[in-house]
């Protein structure tokens, strides 16, 4: 059998966490968890525990903040923790993402491939796709997601941000002139072979030059390395992975928040492994019915 490395990516809801871990828990699986280091009176041993037959590891490495390349660095981490022990697959996840499959369907799914998957878009003008990367985003760290009302710390921030743009806009920075590859951009997770995750690693330096410093471009980095690689035509255009941007959220930056009214659909899904995101804030009662499904009882609220 193949074995599998779920990288997972985790800062809140953490009982969703520990189903996910359930769902999937394998002899042929182990997980590699990334939690925010922000994050207080964590139980690193509860939520191990809900390993039993893989093994898992708790990393707080790294203060993740949205849009920073704090998740490019964090992704980079896993995959070198994981590239350690040479899987047949490496899959990377958010804590609050969903199987839509028993954690042995999806293992008999890989058995019989050879590819990656990995979402690459087309797009017509990649302009504005561009901007993510083309200067250097220094205090995105510090600002993460705009939200009124922040105060005054916040509003100097995002003024020094925009006088940073607007200088290095004058010096005619630009970023992407001499860059060695074509970018391209897609869903940062993906479920990959080690011979890709193996090469993207090799290329750190060239990650590092062109998109450290940078507004969410963990949605290009992997997309335009892998593309430029002799594996490209190893790659499946599809990451297996139900999102539905059709219904965005925070201002079009993030993806719709499944409910109990999404039901039909999630159940309906053949052709995806895995759907986000999901939010018992939200809704409970869907993420309850959605981890029956698959055989893990008591749902978000599971011990």
């Amino acid at each position: 059998m193949k074995r599998h490395a779920y990288l997972i990516i985790a800062h809140h809801h953490f009982d969703m966490l520990k189903n996910l871990i359930r769902a999937l828990d394998s002899e042929h699986a182990d997980f590699y968890i990334h939690i925010n280091r922000s994050v207080r009176d964590l139980d690193e041993a509860d939520i191990l525990s809900a390993a039993k037959k893989s093994r898992a590891r708790i990393f707080r490495r790294y203060r993740i903040t949205w849009g920073a390349d704090t998740q490019i660095r964090c992704e980079l981490y896993l995959m070198e923790q994981a590239a350690k022990e040479r899987y047949d697959y490496y899959h990377l996840l958010s804590g609050v993402d969903i199987p839509l499959k028993t954690g042995s369907e999806i293992e008999a799914f890989f058995e019989a491939q050879d590819k990656s998957f990995l979402e690459v878009k087309q797009e017509k003008d990649l302009g504005a796709t561009l901007d993510r990367v083309r200067r250097y985003a220094f205090f995105q760290p510090l600002i993460g997601r705009q939200k009124a009302g922040r105060g005054k710390l916040y509003a100097l921030l995002d003024q020094l941000a925009y006088e940073s743009d607007k200088l290095q806009r004058m010096l005619k920075i630009d970023r992407t002139k001499n860059a060695p590859f074509a970018y391209c951009r897609g869903g940062n997770w993906f479920s990959i072979t080690h011979a890709l995750l193996a090469y993207i690693l090799t290329q750190r330096p060239v990650i590092r030059k062109y998109f450290y410093h940078s507004v969410t471009a963990d949605e290009l980095f992997v997309q335009s390395v892998a593309m430029a690689s002799p594996l490209r035509d190893e790659i499946i255009r599809d990451n297996l992975r139900l999102v539905d941007w059709t219904r965005t959220e925070h201002g079009g930056c993030s993806p719709h928040t499944f409910t109990s009214e999404d039901e039909e659909m999630l159940v309906s899904c053949r052709d995806k492994l895995f759907a986000r995101k999901f939010d018992p804030a939200i809704d409970r009662e869907i993420i309850e019915r959605m981890y029956a499904r698959i055989g893990i009882g008591g749902g978000e609220n599971s011990n």
